[in-house]
C-alpha cells in the first residue's frame, strides 16, 4: 500500500530548442544542467503511449526539484497554447525571497513579465497569506512561469 505521493522529483518541460532553453533555465537558477543526454526507441515511446520517441535532454538540479528539459526529435513536437486559466494547463513556480530582486534580474536578463506585480492584500479575496508577492513570465517556448514571495499558508511548513 502506498504512503501517499508526498515528494515531487522533477517537472518536466518540452521545448523546441534544448540549447536555448537551457541557457534560459540555467540563468533563472544560476546554475548548470547536472547531466545532458539523450533517451529513445520502442520501450521509452510506449511508456508515453507513443509508437517510437527520441528525445534530447537536460537535467537541472534545484534545491527542492529537478527540472527536465526535453527536446524531442521523435515525434515532432507541436507547439501547445495554454494560460493559466485553462483546464490542464500547468505552471512552474519559483520561490524567492525578495520579489522585486528577482524580477531586477528578470528584466537583467530580458525577461519581462506578463503583468505587474501584486502583494496579497484583503480585498483579493483571500483569508490568509497577506503580503505575499507573485508574478507571472513564460519561458523562450511560452511555458507559464510564476515567482512567489510567500507568505503565511503559502510559505513551506
Amino acid at each position: 500500500m502506498m504512503n501517499g505521493f508526498s515528494l515531487v522529483n522533477h517537472v518536466g518541460i518540452t521545448v523546441s530548442d534544448l540549447d536555448k532553453s537551457i541557457a534560459f533555465y540555467e540563468a533563472l537558477a544560476g546554475k548548470k544542467i547536472a547531466n545532458r543526454d539523450a533517451i529513445g526507441g520502442k520501450r521509452m515511446a510506449q511508456v508515453q503511449g507513443l509508437d517510437d520517441t527520441k528525445i534530447n535532454y537536460a537535467n537541472l538540479h534545484l534545491g527542492n526539484v529537478n527540472i527536465d528539459i526535453l527536446e524531442y526529435e521523435a515525434p515532432q513536437s507541436t507547439q501547445a497554447q495554454y494560460s493559466n486559466e485553462q483546464i490542464s494547463a500547468l505552471h512552474l513556480c519559483f520561490e524567492v525571497e525578495d520579489l522585486d530582486a528577482a524580477i531586477a534580474c528578470l528584466n537583467e536578463l530580458g525577461i519581462e513579465p506578463e503583468g505587474e506585480p501584486i502583494y496579497f492584500e484583503e480585498q483579493d479575496g483571500l483569508k490568509a497569506g497577506f503580503g505575499t508577492g507573485v508574478v507571472y513570465f513564460k519561458d523562450p517556448d511560452g511555458t507559464n512561469l510564476e515567482l512567489i514571495a510567500p507568505k503565511g499558508p503559502f510559505a513551506r511548513a
